[in-house]
């Protein structure tokens, strides 16, 4: 009888803990509400819901000078059957620049027939950002299509953290740092200087360090390759004369 009971008690709770987990979201179903997908769905069930990312031009080829983020929206309501316009403004708070940093498409869309959308940030690469960072935050605003009726939420009752459903923001800057496919034990400290040459030596396409360690071109067996080839590559400059120093001063040297 006890285990019934105790087994009744944790199904009630599971139960009561989806609708709470749903609530929210069924709150405004039939309202067109348009907020921010990430803020509610994560990329991938591992990650975390967000409201602001950021990324750096750092590790992209020279030639590359600007690049879209497609920014996530979501409406809950009927799936319409005609483009409907979003309202999307840039917040004051913002230090990227109109037309300098961004562009933002003239006419922005929910096309017809989808319950997801994306709204193209062109990203441009501008020579400030080697030494600014720079946000663009960005807003949904009601208009005659959509309604923005859920607009943030507590996701930390401690601190009292919330979440913006209809408030974004993107930071973008183009400074070289330490990627986290950057493994010391085998390449040594990182320098931008080591990093540009080993690539442009062994032709590897620099934005696979943006991935951890273990991933694709950045094996066990693949960190090792470029390590033995860079000491062999600086114990033979040397030997010719031409040994390869660091902007600092210091000799260039891998363990």
């Amino acid at each position: 009888m006890n285990k019934i009971l105790i087994f009744s008690i944790i199904f009630l709770s599971l139960v009561g803990l989806s609708s709470c987990s749903q609530e929210e979201i069924k709150t405004y179903k039939d309202t067109d509400n348009i907020y921010f997908s990430r803020a509610y769905f994560p990329l991938f069930s591992t990650d975390p819901v967000i409201d602001s990312t950021g990324f750096s031009f750092g590790l992209e080829n020279p030639s590359i000078k600007e690049k879209v983020y497609k920014l996530a929206v979501r409406v809950q309501g009927t799936v319409s059957t005609v483009d409907r316009k979003i309202k999307l403004t840039v917040d004051p708070s913002s230090t990227a620049i109109l037309g300098t940093h961004f562009t933002l498409p003239e006419n922005i869309l929910f096309h017809a027939g989808k319950e997801v959308d994306t709204i193209p940030v062109t990203v441009k690469r501008t020579t400030d950002m080697k030494t600014n960072k720079f946000t663009l935050v960005l807003n949904l605003e009601e208009n005659e299509f959509f309604s923005t009726k859920m607009q943030s939420k507590v996701i930390n009752v401690i601190t009292k953290k919330t979440i913006s459903y209809i408030r974004f923001k993107l930071t973008v800057e183009d400074q070289l740092t330490q990627p986290k496919g950057w493994v010391a034990g085998f390449f040594g400290p990182f320098s931008a200087k080591k990093f540009y040459l080993m690539c442009d030596l062994m032709h590897l396409d620099p934005t696979i360090f943006n991935m951890s360690p273990g991933g694709p071109g950045l094996s066990v067996p693949d960190v090792q390759y470029y390590q033995n080839f860079m000491k062999r590559y600086l114990i033979d400059q040397k030997a010719s004369g031409n040994t390869i120093y660091e902007e600092n001063g210091t000799e260039m040297f891998f363990p």
